[in-house]
């Protein structure tokens, strides 16, 4: 049986939406593997959010990135990368337990925890992103380019042009399927999510990060924002 896609997500200091969002819970008296069900609080001011299924069950989880260390709960701290690198979560095996890496901006490089080898990408500028972008049941990788509103998924798939100059990409399996991982965009001007072929969504505060994941375990991957300012998650689960 072909094995569950799950959500693939990129992380930078970048700014989302508008709306009321409830009670928060401190994720310190919760399992490893708990569901993100509520608005969850983990982390300090200046840490960079990662989502990502760490143990292959029950959908995905959070994370955070904090100068080079990635704190997932339930887990060592785990040094990787350089402090000013972006932190990236993907099944890079095809094991169904994603593993973390990072992409780093100054030499426009990917480096995957368990490989040797990096991967030269894209242009100075560029976002990264990460999915199963061929339905093989392993992650691969990928940037956006804000100035041309493009993706480019490497290694050699037609680049793909979606959304408006400076939108910020948001990849995701927003039907279900299992197989291939989808793309989208958040608008920072309108606040807005634009998933590939779903209804927009507008949720969150000014200078929320935008992230994506399997929230419920349902084989849908939905939106959400991370918010810096008092270091919380917040699911959407509509």
């Amino acid at each position: 049986m072909a094995r569950k896609r799950r959500s693939r997500h990129l992380l930078q200091q970048l700014t989302v939406v508008a709306l009321g969002l409830a009670t928060v819970v401190t994720l310190s008296t919760a399992p490893a593997n708990a569901l993100l069900l509520k608005p969850t609080a983990y982390g300090d001011t200046g840490d960079k959010p990662i989502i990502g299924d760490w143990d292959g069950v029950d959908g995905d989880e959070i994370g955070i990135y904090r100068n080079g260390v990635f704190h997932l709960p339930g887990y060592p701290p785990l040094p990787y990368g350089d402090r000013d690198d972006i932190p990236i979560a993907g099944d890079w095996n095809g094991d169904g337990i994603d593993t973390v890496g990072v992409y780093r901006p100054s030499t426009r490089t990917f480096h995957r925890l368990g490989f040797s080898t990096t991967i030269t990408f894209g242009n100075p500028g560029d976002l990264p992103i990460v999915g199963d972008w061929n339905a093989n049941g392993s992650d691969e990788l990928g940037v956006y380019r804000r100035s041309n509103s493009t993706f480019y998924m490497h290694p050699d798939l037609p680049p793909i042009l979606y959304g408006n100059p400076w939108d910020l990409p948001v990849i995701g399996d927003w039907n279900g399927g299992g197989g291939v991982d989808h793309i989208g965009v958040y608008r920072p001007d309108n606040r807005t999510f634009y998933p590939q072929g779903q209804d927009p969504i507008t949720y969150g505060d000014p200078d929320d990060q935008p992230i994506a994941g399997d929230w419920k375990n349902t084989r849908y991957d939905m939106i959400g924002v991370y918010r810096p300012s008092n270091s919380t998650f917040y699911p959407y689960l509509s």
